[in-house]
């Protein structure tokens, strides 16, 4: 029996952006929520490995197009190890409207706009440019979901460990503690023996 792809499935793993790498910004007078480009590239390469190599821009094309404003557009094709696409973007040359200053970064800032544009086609962040952060209770919950997990010690094992003797489901014990504590590989390793999981 054929069985049905689930295409969501990078999507749900990416589309939670962490408050923590995020900002309010006011852009041309539209408030929005600006997301860290080194936060961006870490979630990227979690997921498809070292930029450059397995993921990123290629064929990249910059271009000076005269229309109402004077604008740089930026062509390339985005790859990644399912597939590639095109994408286009454009920044203003200018950052004022008398056309006196020119913006020196601009190629690095249409670079990094192009990246967002691009990885949020494949879900990166899709909380973000779903309009959730406006929504104070979703960002709360993420601060929550994200807040990083204290160490567990030798004495908090110790602790679970007396909980897991005292527990009828051992195994609902660990799910606890691993939800409260940042437990290595060993730890974990270590209470599932004495557990017996």
């Amino acid at each position: 029996m054929e069985t049905k792809q689930n295409n969501l499935e990078l999507w749900n793993k990416v589309e939670k952006t962490n408050p923590t790498y995020t900002k309010k910004a006011n852009v041309k007078g539209n408030r929005i929520t600006s997301i860290s480009p080194q936060y961006q590239i870490k979630a990227v390469t979690e997921q498809f490995g070292t930029y450059g190599s397995t993921w990123g821009f290629k064929n990249i094309q910059l271009g000076y197009e005269l229309l109402c404003y004077d604008l740089i557009t930026f062509k390339s094709t985005f790859f990644y190890p399912n597939g590639e696409f095109e994408i286009i973007n454009s920044i203003q040359v200018f950052m004022n409207k008398d056309k006196t200053m020119i913006d020196d970064n601009f190629a690095k800032k249409i670079e990094t706009d192009a990246l967002t544009k691009a990885i949020s086609k494949l879900g990166f962040n899709a909380d973000v440019f779903m309009g959730k952060f406006e929504d104070v209770r979703y960002v709360e919950d993420l601060q929550k979901e994200f807040k990083e997990k204290p160490k567990a010690t030798p004495e908090n094992i110790q602790a679970v460990k007396t909980a897991m003797d005292k527990a009828d489901d051992k195994k609902a014990v660990l799910v606890r503690a691993s939800n409260y504590y940042a437990l290595t590989k060993e730890q974990i390793d270590e209470l599932e023996m004495y557990s017996d999981l």
